[in-house]
């Protein structure tokens, strides 16, 4: 059973009402994918959530819904809400809905089109309205301060919720609002010091979290350890630079490269290597590579294994062999033990994991991975049977299915 079921949180490529879920799934130490839209792609999608409103975060496929309640989800499954006190989960609460009422007031800012009307507003929140909630939040912190249960190094929910508010206006997000409102609160900045001090909390904010503005993956221009990359960004939907050089050209930035090798992905002009890694990246941001930690980790098996066969001496010794009559003997004592022998233990995996693709219900990249294998055997190489894969029904079967995925289809139809 795994740690953690699957989740998937979808909200703006903005903190918003998002934020406190996601430090909250951070610093819980619970894998999940962050998923951000734009305003058009919320357009598109709104009539299928729930309320037609986000955030939601799917736990295995079950959509929850309202911002607040799933952040006592998160915290109950990260240890971050206090399950075995009703008191303390009483404490925690009141804080929680009170910063729900406070946003409440403000949000009808936020909607209002005449500026005039706007800032008169917003000095109304910042005279009346956010002192009120100011002080009387500073007067139960104080109480909550003295109970043993938040003396802790603990992060608990409304912290995290109270610290996301202040971090937000101490950095102006809300015009005619000082961005000191909150500076002369004792125990509210005290706990924002203890999240800001927090060390998952100071990792996520060094962390990049919105999608790169530009991929580009490099490679020769053949299929080989590229293709099931090419083929997640394509199914994925994701945009990338699909730069192809010839064998001369890889020469001559070869020293330029990380590993001296390819393929090389450059996410806003960092360049990665290892072809798995960028594939389980690529994969992480299109949704192919799981949440769950066990399906992530049968999907890493599969990975392992092809990594193996395509690191041993014997099969490097090929690529680099320039002698045709060498390489091809090479060739055959691969096709007569290294390559069989990873084909079956791949083969064993994949029927050990009884599900419809690789490694089960869904696809992931390990299907791309399979598929991209057993097309370079079937490439016909000298030395290298065209039918070496045949003996193995479940690698054909996911080799199948993905060659019929009507995005391999329309990718295999512009880039053969």
């Amino acid at each position: 059973m795994a740690a953690f079921p699957s989740i998937k949180l979808t909200y703006f490529n903005f903190g918003g009402r998002a934020e406190h879920v996601r430090l909250a799934l951070y610093i819980g130490g619970i894998p999940f994918e962050d998923k951000r839209l734009s305003r058009e792609e919320f357009g598109a999608l709104k009539s299928s959530f729930p309320l037609g409103q986000v955030p939601v975060l799917e736990v295995d496929g079950q959509v929850l819904t309202q911002t607040d309640a799933i952040l006592r989800y998160v915290g109950r499954l990260g240890g971050l809400y206090p399950t075995s006190s009703p008191f303390a989960a009483l404490k925690v609460d009141e804080m929680l809905h009170a910063l729900c009422e406070m946003a409440e007031q403000m949000f009808p800012s936020f909607q209002e089109k005449d500026e005039d009307k706007k800032k008169a507003m917003r000095e109304e929140l910042a005279k009346i309205t956010i002192p009120h909630y100011a002080a009387c939040i500073e007067a139960r912190l104080e109480k909550m301060h003295k109970l043993p249960t938040f003396q802790s190094d603990v992060v608990y929910v409304h912290e995290i919720a109270l610290f996301t508010w202040m971090k937000a206006f101490k950095e102006g997000f809300m015009d005619h609002i000082p961005t000191t409102i909150l500076d002369g609160y004792k125990f509210h900045n005290i706990t924002f010091d203890k999240v800001a001090a927090n060390q998952k909390v100071k990792e996520w904010y060094s962390l990049p979290h919105r999608p790169p503005t530009k991929l580009k993956l490099t490679y020769f221009p053949v299929a080989g350890r590229a293709e099931p990359i090419r083929l997640a960004f394509f199914i994925g939907g994701i945009d990338f630079e699909d730069v192809r050089l010839s064998f001369d050209e890889y020469e001559k930035v070869k020293s330029e490269l990380p590993f001296n090798q390819l393929p090389v992905l450059e996410v806003d002009g960092e360049p990665v290597s290892q072809s798995l890694a960028i594939l389980r990246y690529v994969g992480s941001l299109t949704g192919l590579y799981p949440t769950d930690l066990l399906a992530a980790s049968h999907v890493d098996e599969i990975f392992v294994l092809i990594d193996e066969m395509f690191n041993n001496p014997e099969w490097r010794a090929t690529v680099r062999e320039r002698s045709p009559d060498k390489q091809q003997m090479m060739r055959k004592n691969l096709s007569n033990d290294l390559i069989p022998k990873t084909l079956d233990f791949l083969e064993k995996r994949v029927d050990a994991f009884k599900g419809q693709y690789a490694t089960g219900s869904a696809l992931t990249v390990a299907d791309l991975a399979l598929y991209a294998l057993i097309l370079l055997l079937k490439a016909g190489k000298p030395g290298i049977p065209t039918n070496i894969s045949d003996p193995y029904k479940n690698l054909l079967r996911v080799f199948d299915q993905v060659k019929k995925h009507p995005k391999a289809i329309e990718w295999n139809a512009t880039h053969a």
